[in-house]
């Protein structure tokens, strides 16, 4: 399970606020600024789908460039971002819920929740719903075709619950979901990794925590 806790959940979240500057930043001076070692950052680096933390410095400000030139995220799903901003504020309880490499993520949405001061839980189990009868499930699932999340979304539409998504553009879990972000790259079906879809999935969930965070 690629979730991030303590240690390096404080590499991660520096590694994705430093994103632009890793040129000039070693992993030693990571590694100091989250008091552990350059093993922990190369291990942080190999759950975001990066061999090291040398791949990771230079191949994530190209893997962005790559997707400034293609799509700005704010003006082209600007609406649907706030949509699923305001249901997620307006929400007496927040369901997030994934698998494989997107439970990062859900991770790093869960912080943005946690600021705003907004009732969610991290759920691994379908059965955790059981007896939930309000709320809203963000799901969270770069292909939208992997069972167990589909399956989370039917059942959680099938108890009343509000389901938001972000997913791959045509999914099953996109045609489920009340409102879905999408993700328009193709997906990389033999890789557990797609760099660039992964990213744009931190990039939707940062622009939903800046709305969320905002005055």
């Amino acid at each position: 399970m690629n979730t991030f806790k303590g240690i390096e959940r404080a590499i991660y979240e520096f590694l994705i606020s430093h994103a632009h500057e890793l040129d000039d930043i070693s992993a030693k001076t990571v590694a100091n600024k989250a008091f552990t070692t350059t093993t922990s950052v190369n291990r942080v680096c190999k759950k975001m789908g990066y061999a090291s933390y040398t791949e990771l410095r230079f191949k994530l400000a190209e893997d962005l460039n790559k997707q400034s030139t293609t799509r700005n995220v704010e003006s082209e799903q600007l609406d649907s971002i706030q949509s699923v901003a305001r249901s997620l504020y307006q929400s007496t309880v927040v369901y997030l819920y994934s698998q494989g490499a997107s439970i990062v993520s859900v991770s790093y949405l869960s912080r943005f929740l946690s600021l705003a001061n907004i009732p969610h839980l991290v759920i691994t189990d379908i059965h955790q719903l059981a007896r939930v009868e309000s709320g809203t499930v963000m799901l969270i699932s770069k292909s939208g075709e992997t069972q167990a999340v589909v399956e989370m979304a039917h059942n959680a539409k099938r108890k009343g619950l509000k389901v938001l998504a972000i997913s791959h553009t045509s999914s099953t879990l996109a045609s489920i979901a009340h409102t879905n972000l999408e993700l328009a790259e193709q997906v990389d079906g033999i890789s557990p990794y797609s760099r660039e879809s992964q990213i744009h999935i931190l990039e939707l969930v940062d622009s939903i925590g800046k709305q969320l965070l905002k005055p």
